[in-house]
């Protein structure tokens, strides 16, 4: 486990977006906490994914917070979250092929 604390990061997608049916498509693991919340596993980090609007199922906003690193993933070079969070974005979004922006 990682003892360094990150600020989530927020997201927004140009459309809704079904996260569920995306992370099946990618092949992003995930665990559902509930309808507006999964855990998410993706390159050796593991995310909490909060719904700011809608559900799962049918969003535009989402947060993203880094809960954990693996040791094995070397984040010393540039531990900044965005950095550890666009890349699981940049999948969900090639997946379901909406555009998004940070906010």
């Amino acid at each position: 486990m990682n003892d360094e604390e990150w600020s989530p990061v927020q997201y927004r997608f140009t459309q809704l977006v079904d996260l569920l049916a995306a992370f099946e498509q990618a092949g992003i693991e995930h665990l559902e906490v509930s309808d507006e919340r999964t855990i998410v596993i993706y390159s050796h980090t593991i995310f909490d994914l909060e719904v700011d609007d809608g559900s799962l199922a049918e969003t535009q906003l989402i947060t993203v917070d880094v809960f954990d690193v693996s040791s094995k993933h070397a984040t010393t070079d540039d531990p900044d979250p965005v950095t550890l969070t666009e890349p699981v974005i940049d999948e969900l979004v090639a997946t379901v092929r909406v555009d998004w922006e940070r906010r």
